[in-house]
């Protein structure tokens, strides 16, 4: 039988990545391992036409949305459940798939729970373009979770 250990759980705090969340919790307290929730506080200090200019902006900027995700982070899974699991609370600055691949790897863990939006893009029919790249570039298992309520309409 397989025995997960480590479980990464990746959210953006959306709706789907909420759906998600139940997946993970389900199955670290069915294998009694650690839980780690993580966000991705995207870098936009090269990403901005306006990066020269604008730095101390950027930067003050930057700074409110890791101090907001932060606090969203400790809310993702409440006190309850975390007397019941191990928990960790993981947040990093970056691109979300290369940095979720990372932690999974730094973490050793053994399975990444992960939401899809599935937003309608010609390159990305099934998966989103997150979703899609942790699953190509992961070292352990991933299981892509959908909320039947934000299915995508296929053209």
């Amino acid at each position: 039988m397989i025995k997960y250990r480590t479980i990464l759980f990746p959210t953006d705090f959306s709706p789907p990545a909420k759906y998600a969340l139940d997946y993970a919790i389900s199955l670290a307290l069915e294998h009694e391992a650690k839980l780690l929730v993580l966000h991705v506080v995207e870098d936009i200090g090269f990403s901005s036409p306006f990066t020269m200019s604008s730095l101390p902006a950027t930067q003050e900027y930057q700074h409110g949305q890791e101090t907001m995700a932060k606090r969203e982070l400790q809310k993702v899974v409440s006190p309850q459940l975390k007397r019941q699991l191990q928990v960790e609370e993981i947040l990093v600055r970056g691109r979300p798939y290369v940095e979720i691949t990372k932690a999974a790897k730094e973490n050793q863990a053994d399975l990444i729970v992960i939401a899809t939006h599935g937003k309608p893009d010609p390159k990305h029919n099934h998966l989103g373009s997150t979703a899609e790249r942790v699953v190509r570039l992961a070292l352990c298992p991933v299981l892509v979770v959908r909320d039947p309520d934000y299915i995508s309409v296929m053209p």
